[in-house]
């Protein structure tokens, strides 16, 4: 683990992680609200895999694998999947980079699927600074709705510019009256928008939040958050912007590479839904 600043849980502070590694265990990996089910309403299920030398289609293979070795301890189909991948933007011998790779184990594991799953999950792919990928999937006994956010191309309608294979994922799910919000960042429509500022990049990641909890019928505040920074000398305005934004909740902030090199900044979290979903 990279060096830690804690602060008082009193002053609405998160907690800042430089340099974070995934540990592969998801009491340590993921947001509270992941733990705050009741016995027996939700399953996790975590796969970590040796990836750090791993290029190409070892590394697409290897994701697959991962991905189906966790979601076949799960009793139903996932709504909420993390995968963390060292160096995401490293590019292999054909110019594609690791995420690119990623994506297409993804894809292949889902396929494989398809006569399980109901739908394709929510999701958050970053980078860490650990040697493995760390797959993390979380099925509730309850059945999921799929939410897309209008400002927003769908991920698997991604053009190819992204990789010959789109990101298989939804931007959030709906169930047991939360939302939950896959890793939002700058985009719109498919493109990155404010490259060299992580003041307006975080502005419009709020932005995405809203027009999704606006799509899904959410509402409250948002809690529970985990925010990704690409750059260690960016977590102090990150917090500044965050407190302002969401006071006590957000629960960490950690430096993480991000699944395109333009991204500084990722976030995602959960909040109320007004109407229950069958």
């Amino acid at each position: 683990m990279g060096p830690t600043t804690d602060t008082n849980s009193t002053d609405a502070q998160p907690r800042l992680i430089k340099a974070w590694v995934a540990s592969g265990d998801p009491r340590r990996d993921l947001p509270s609200w992941t733990r705050a089910f009741d016995d027996g309403e939700a399953t996790l299920a975590s796969r970590s895999v040796p990836a750090q030398e791993l290029f190409g289609e070892r590394l697409a293979e290897a994701a697959r694998d991962a991905i189906l070795a966790a979601l076949s301890e799960l009793p139903v189909g996932p709504c909420r999947i993390w995968a963390f991948l060292p160096r995401p933007t490293e590019r292999d011998d054909d110019f594609l980079e690791r995420y690119m790779r990623f994506n297409e184990g993804r894809t292949n594991a889902y396929r494989s699927l398809s006569d399980q799953l109901t739908a394709v999950p929510a999701g958050t792919c970053v980078g860490h600074a650990g040697a493995l990928l760390v797959i993390h999937a979380l099925a509730l006994r309850t059945p999921f709705v799929t939410v897309e956010n209008p400002r927003q191309r769908p991920a698997w309608l991604y053009s190819r510019k992204f990789g010959p294979v789109p990101p298989a994922f939804v931007r959030g799910t709906t169930t047991h009256r939360i939302l939950m919000a896959s890793g939002t960042a700058a985009v719109v429509g498919e493109d990155t928008v404010h490259d060299a500022s992580i003041d307006l990049q975080f502005q419009e990641a709020i932005h995405n939040l809203q027009s999704l909890a606006e799509a899904a019928g959410a509402a409250g505040a948002w809690r529970s958050l985990q925010i990704y920074v690409r750059e260690a000398a960016d977590l102090d305005r990150v917090r500044e912007l965050a407190a302002a934004r969401f006071g006590g909740g957000v629960e960490r902030i950690l430096q993480a590479p991000l699944c395109r090199g333009e991204l500084l900044v990722e976030i995602e979290g959960i909040c109320d839904v007004l109407a229950a979903h069958p």
